[in-house]
């Protein structure tokens, strides 16, 4: 599990192993506030796999930055 800032957001990246592949999946949720109201995305049941927990984080963690620059 990573956690990280981005531009003012949150960003909490995880890797999840699937047993029946053997295979990881990744997935995130992004939390930020704005005017004392807190806002949060999921990322999840994306279709992308990868042979290591790192690499799941790595690619998902630059996703969830691609998603923030697209929703400032």
């Amino acid at each position: 599990m990573a956690n990280l800032f981005y531009n003012d957001r949150l960003i909490i990246a995880y890797a999840a192993f699937q047993q029946s592949s053997k295979l990881w999946s990744a997935g995130a949720e992004i939390t930020w506030k704005t005017d004392g109201q807190r806002y949060s995305h999921t990322i999840e049941a994306l279709p992308d796999r990868f042979k290591t927990a790192e690499e799941a984080e790595r690619f998902i963690i630059n996703f969830a930055k691609s998603w923030i620059d697209a929703n400032p």
